[in-house]
């Protein structure tokens, strides 16, 4: 049998999509309705899922990229208001001094963000919390064991 043209190829392929997203027919239902082989069928539904995963990929990346743009303005933005107010002479000397701090900040972050891209790390609790959580927890349990039933 002869190979399908690229067009026809490509209009299988989206009368697939249509099939299986918009109609919501089964697999089996639409290799009848086409009237394909079923490896072939597979195989455009294989083509399908392969070009679904690289849209999402780009469209993440995009995603990303935007995110780290935001973030990168927001911290120059925090950056300028931190200036402003450190070379203000009318503004207190300990809120310059904040000022200063928070520039510093914002040039630190701004360098990490430029070398390591975006990257998430959970704020956990000082050591000082999570031991009073476990003694809370602890106690909890001892508490609830003398607890009595209230009577009616």
């Amino acid at each position: 049998m002869p190979n399908k043209a690229r067009e026809d190829v490509q209009r299988d392929k989206q009368l697939i999509r249509k099939l299986m997203d918009v109609d919501n027919l089964k697999d089996d239902q639409i290799i009848q309705q086409l009237q394909i082989s079923v490896p072939t069928f597979y195989r455009y539904k294989k083509k399908l899922q392969k070009e679904d995963a690289r849209l999402h990929e780009k469209q993440n990346k995009d995603s990303v990229k935007f995110r780290e743009a935001k973030f990168h303005k927001t911290l120059e933005d925090g950056y300028l208001i931190s200036k402003k107010i450190a070379e203000d002479s009318r503004t207190s000397s300990r809120d310059r001094l904040e000022a200063i701090k928070v520039m510093a900040t914002c040039q630190a972050q701004m360098a990490k963000l430029s070398r390591e891209g975006l990257t998430f790390q959970p704020a956990l609790p000082d050591k000082n919390v999570q031991g009073r959580l476990a003694i809370l927890s602890e106690t909890a349990g001892d508490w609830t064991k003398n607890v009595k039933p209230r009577e009616s």
